[in-house]
């Protein structure tokens, strides 16, 4: 019966040290979009309040994390961690609330399709690896792109490294989005994947390389305007411009000068931060009293 007793006392113990922990920190985790393509970079937010009444200092210890994810296939197999992550520590004020952004393909290959689940746990000063306060799972969806147009192409200033550059359709909610992804083919490796912006798909986007070996992409993303984007080996959009139909409504389209330079013929440049400003500008006449 005292054994009983023990135990019992021991969970109690347990339990509302739990429940005080869960008390004096608020976690809430919020997923960026419910679908991402196979590589791309999936995003949790995790937002914290310190309601401890005093200043929480989260850091980490030995191999004790503050903070760590728990990431689940649909069928609820654990993902296991590929590559151990260390988050740069942080403070709570009292009574503040913080978000942060974390990226979970940091920690998790999560290349394969299908339904996952995924929380945070968050640890503070004191508590061990088996405590601290778990946010509630959020659910994304990982799918595969279909891949509409591809090239290699060397790297320049870099002797047998070769890029792929890829581009694929990929339809998210009734909009059809078009994403870029670029592999270091020597290693293996996806560099990146990221959406361009949506397209219209009544009208064929067009790629094409220039004599940096940079890949342009020129589509259509909203009824009247075009995007051209630019990819560098790395994969990063090293430009992004926007057109409209030129002189006489002729279809903006990629050329390629003998030297290999691309640009953009029969368009108009949009800059919709200079459109903005100025209907910016004639609402705020509007406003003026009469007879000013």
């Amino acid at each position: 019966m005292k054994q009983i007793l023990t135990i019992f006392s021991i969970s109690m113990l347990v339990l509302f040290q739990i429940q005080t922990a869960y008390g004096q920190l608020g976690v809430m985790a919020k997923i960026g979009k419910g679908q991402y393509v196979a590589y791309e970079d999936v995003k949790m937010s995790v937002t914290m309040t310190n309601r401890a009444g005093q200043p929480i200092a989260f850091s980490n210890k030995h191999r004790n994390k503050w903070i760590e994810f728990v990431v689940e296939r649909g069928n609820g197999h654990p993902v296991f961690a590929i590559q151990d992550s260390v988050y740069t520590p942080m403070k709570l004020k009292t009574g503040e609330t913080q978000t942060s952004s974390f990226r979970l393909n940091n920690s998790y290959d999560l290349s394969a399709s299908g339904n996952y689940t995924a929380y945070a746990i968050v640890r503070m000063p004191g508590e061990t690896p088996q405590q601290g306060t778990r946010s509630k799972k959020v659910h994304f969806t990982v799918i595969n792109g279909h891949v509409t147009w591809k090239q290699r192409a060397g790297v320049p200033g870099a002797p047998g490294d070769t890029r792929e550059y890829r581009i694929m359709n990929v339809t998210s909610n009734e909009n059809t989005e078009l994403f870029v992804q670029v592999e270091d083919v020597k290693r293996g490796k996806i560099l990146a994947t990221y959406s361009m912006g949506r397209n219209l798909a009544f009208r064929n986007y067009s790629a094409t390389l220039d004599n940096k070996n940079r890949m342009h992409v020129l589509f259509l993303t909203t009824p009247t305007i075009y995007s051209h984007s630019v990819i560098d080996a790395s994969g990063k959009t090293v430009r992004r411009q926007y057109h409209k139909k030129g002189a006489g409504g002729v279809v903006p389209k990629l050329i390629t000068t003998d030297n290999g330079v691309v640009g953009v013929m029969n368009s108009t440049v949009y800059d919709p931060e200079k459109q903005q400003d100025l209907r910016s500008k004639i609402h705020n006449l509007s406003e003026l009293p009469l007879g000013l």
